[in-house]
């Protein structure tokens, strides 16, 4: 079963673990990942999740980007073994060998391109599901990138544990795909076909502490942090 809100298409599968999925796809949307709470208001956003981890202290965890800037930079996190790279409104997953990766030279290179950057788990990487020590069950939600190029965001309808979740969205199609901050953080929301927001995540008990997000946008609309760069040319 499938409905298409404007511009964002849903779809709903079941893997063979009995764990239902709802699809969100990027489709002809930007995605981009910013800094400033997106308000629901603004109707150029039409999905709306937090995506890299906030730490204690009330900080986003790892180096991350926001269109060229660069923030974090002595605080790579090891831990988070992937990035989601977004350039030009669409994102790519990759490993940072450990945080290897960020280079001087890597990092200059997606500031040219005035790109984004977040840390976080990869759950599938190159067709292969990662294993996890950490059994604890927990809706899941993960950025993937399906074997025929699009772009989707799965989320789970029940908890489950990260290994069992890799293996899901493999199955799903997912050929690269990397975590999003669920738990008390879990808050997200998307707009639908009567142009209504729609809450998900089923705990909501930290949203105002959400400190990032990724969204899929209307393609005229800027970023807040893509309007910052206009105006200050």
């Amino acid at each position: 079963m499938w409905a298409k809100g404007d511009s964002l298409e849903i779809k709903s599968a079941k893997a063979s673990s009995g764990v239902d999925y709802t699809m969100f796809y990027q489709g002809p949307l930007k995605a981009s990942f910013e800094l400033e709470r997106p308000k629901q208001s603004d109707n150029s956003v039409m999905l709306c999740i937090p995506c890299a981890f906030t730490s204690y202290v009330g900080s986003i965890d790892g180096i991350y980007m926001s269109d060229g800037r660069l923030h974090h930079k002595h605080f790579v996190s090891n831990a988070c073994g992937g990035a989601g790279v977004i350039c030009n409104g669409s994102i790519e997953m990759i490993s940072t060998n450990k945080g290897k990766i960020f280079t001087p030279e890597f990092l200059k290179d997606l500031s040219e391109k005035r790109a984004s950057l977040f840390q976080q788990f990869l759950v599938v990487e190159n067709g292969v599901p990662a294993h996890f020590k950490d059994k604890t069950l927990f809706q899941r939600r993960a950025i993937a990138k399906l074997k025929d190029g699009q772009t989707v965001m799965f989320e789970s309808k029940t908890p489950l544990t990260l290994t069992q979740f890799g293996l899901d969205l493999k199955e799903l199609g997912a050929k690269n795909a990397i975590y999003t901050d669920m738990g008390a953080y879990d808050e997200g929301w998307y707009r639908d076909t009567e142009n209504s927001v729609k809450p998900i995540g089923n705990d909501r008990s930290l949203t105002g502490k959400q400190t990032n997000w990724f969204t899929f946008r209307l393609k005229q609309a800027m970023s807040p942090g893509e309007k910052t760069l206009k105006s200050a040319r």
